[in-house]
């Protein structure tokens, strides 16, 4: 039985890319595929593989957080409940202290290398599930691929994430080590491979895949979206050193020691141009019961003794009653820990009630997504944010004693002067109001999203190659820019971003002298630190990578 087979009839929608994508109308019924794609030969002594490859970044990059394999956390859950053997390699966090140069030297590389995964892949491994999740790292994690085969030739290597999704027939034809691609969110399809390969059976009938046969690219439409998240378990973190990432004090947003990586919500309902989350997740936005989260934490903290939760998820906040629910179960539930949105909400729902909530229940750090100070770049990438109210939305979470960061965005192929200046101004009307910290990235096209079809389309974006993969590393990188705008030259756009960045934090600095204190003290004093804003966690990023962890400590 194919894992559709759980659905009602499919209906299709087009996506930006004009492929139809299967989006389920009922609830999945998860248990079921665990007993369907259950181990059928419990004696087997195969295993499988899941790996992240090591990490990627420019070597001037000041923002190169390393983050928990969350997602093949998930992947091992799903596996170890139908009940396959799984282990999973996370090179970064098995080499985390290790960061060399690629032969190049353009580009820092961390983790440990391929040579050393070989090591520690068990022969008894027939199916190697590689996570990749952006491109910037495909000429990497590629070449990383082709050593993998090399060492296990009989192994069937699947590969999934935003990458791979969104350029399923480029990856494929560039790497041709990758059997088959898991389009989109993959657990459940990656149950219905393992059984079937273990079973004998074929593969090619399963939704959510694509592959090369006799040299013609076929995808089977992208993974049908799980409505029912309840019925997943949590992330097997038992199978990683948790450790390697708390003594470092990495994380996402701001490091306490001890922070873990969690989901609430999966998809985003929103269809901003220039993200590739439409393409990745669809549209469709699935939120976990409040009891299941706050038991998930709970046991964090009772197994791993966790004091703070990053949520990574895409949108956290949409619903109002669910998050009021939510910091009322934490508030009822009186767990000490505190706890992070790091990658962006939006402030439709987050109003004094909300925010009251959040801030009562150790929610300390915030990240708004404004993308632009433009009313007219708004409306032309479909951001459907109104910048007033999300302003009262930053100030009453600032006044809640709450962390806040901005993020933007300039040099959109359609912006002119007048829109990135917009831009600058609104973000430093927030640095005056005191808000702890912004990022003004340039705009680059990533693949999946509809502005990168678009300028392909155009023949704005030249030849896929690794150059042009490379390039996405700009955006945690001051010394060099690419960019698209057609109105407003490249070095005009970088030297935006520089002087908007600069004079940011300048203002915020000077509208709060503590900071700098705090700033001083950190690089010129051994002692306890604890970061309090994102800037800070990048520098103490920095001093840790650089082996100064020693004149780095945590209270």
């Amino acid at each position: 039985m194919a894992l559709g087979g759980l659905f009602k009839k499919p209906r299709l929608y087009s996506s930006p890319k004009n492929i139809a994508y299967i989006r389920p109308d009922s609830t999945m019924e998860v248990t079921d595929a665990f007993i369907i794609y259950a181990n059928p030969d419990l004696a087997s002594t195969k295993e499988v593989a899941l790996i992240k490859p090591p990490i990627i970044f420019s070597k001037n990059a000041y923002s190169t957080p390393v983050t928990m394999p969350l997602g093949l956390a998930y992947l091992a859950a799903v596996l170890h409940k139908a009940r396959y053997p799984v282990k999973i390699l996370d090179c970064p966090g098995l080499g985390i202290d290790k960061v060399r140069l690629t032969p190049n030297k353009k580009f820092n590389v961390q983790g440990i290398d391929a040579k050393e995964s070989i090591k520690r892949i068990s022969p008894q491994a027939d199916i190697i599930g590689i996570s990749i999740m952006f491109s910037q790292e495909w000429p990497h994690v590629r070449d990383y691929i082709r050593q993998i085969r090399k060492a296990f030739p009989d192994a069937i290597i699947i590969v999934g994430g935003e990458h791979p999704t969104a350029m399923a027939e480029y990856t494929l034809r560039d790497c041709p080590q990758i059997d088959y691609i898991v389009l989109g969110e993959g657990e459940l399809t990656l149950l219905e491979m393992v059984y079937k390969l273990r079973s004998g059976q074929v593969l090619h009938n399963i939704s959510g895949i694509a592959y090369i046969k006799e040299g013609a690219f076929h995808q089977n439409g992208l993974t049908p979206r799980i409505a029912s998240i309840k019925e997943m378990p949590w992330p097997k973190w038992d199978l990683i050193d948790m450790e390697a990432y708390f003594q470092p004090n990495f994380s996402m947003g701001i490091g306490h020691g001890r922070n873990i990586a969690m989901l609430a919500t999966r998809g985003c309902p929103y269809q901003c141009t220039f993200c590739s989350n439409p393409t990745m997740w669809a549209t469709r936005y699935v939120m976990r019961s409040v009891k299941d989260v706050v038991d998930e934490i709970a046991y964090n903290i009772e197994m791993y003794g966790a004091n703070s939760i990053d949520f990574y998820d895409l949108t956290a906040i949409v619903r109002k009653d669910w998050i009021i629910e939510f910091t009322n179960e934490l508030e009822r539930r009186n767990l000490k820990v505190t706890w992070q949105l790091p990658s962006g909400t939006r402030s439709e729902s987050l109003d004094e009630e909300v925010i009251r909530g959040l801030a009562k229940t150790g929610c300390e750090f915030l990240v708004y997504a404004p993308e632009s100070g433009s009313k007219q770049t708004l409306d032309m990438i479909k951001k459907r944010v109104v910048l007033k109210n999300m302003e009262k939305s930053i100030m009453t979470a600032l006044r809640y004693g709450i962390i806040v960061k901005l993020n933007f965005i300039i040099g959109f192929p359609f912006e002119r002067r007048k829109n990135m200046w917009e831009t600058l101004l609104w973000a430093w009307k927030m640095a005056l109001k005191k808000v702890d910290d912004a990022n003004i990235a340039t705009f680059t096209p990533y693949p999946g999203s509809e502005l990168f079809e678009e300028l392909r389309k155009e023949k704005a974006i030249d030849e896929m190659n690794d150059a042009y993969f490379e390039d996405l590393m700009t955006q945690f990188d001051f010394t060099k820019s690419r960019t698209f705008c057609r109105h407003v030259p490249e070095y005009e756009v970088f030297f935006y971003r520089i002087f908007g960045m600069s004079v940011f934090y300048m203002l915020s600095y000077a509208r709060v002298p503590s900071r700098i204190f705090r700033l001083l003290r950190f690089l010129f004093q051994k002692g306890h630190f604890q970061p309090r804003s994102l800037f800070e966690q990048r520098v103490y990023d920095i001093a840790a990578r650089k082996g100064k962890l020693s004149t780095v400590s945590l209270h």
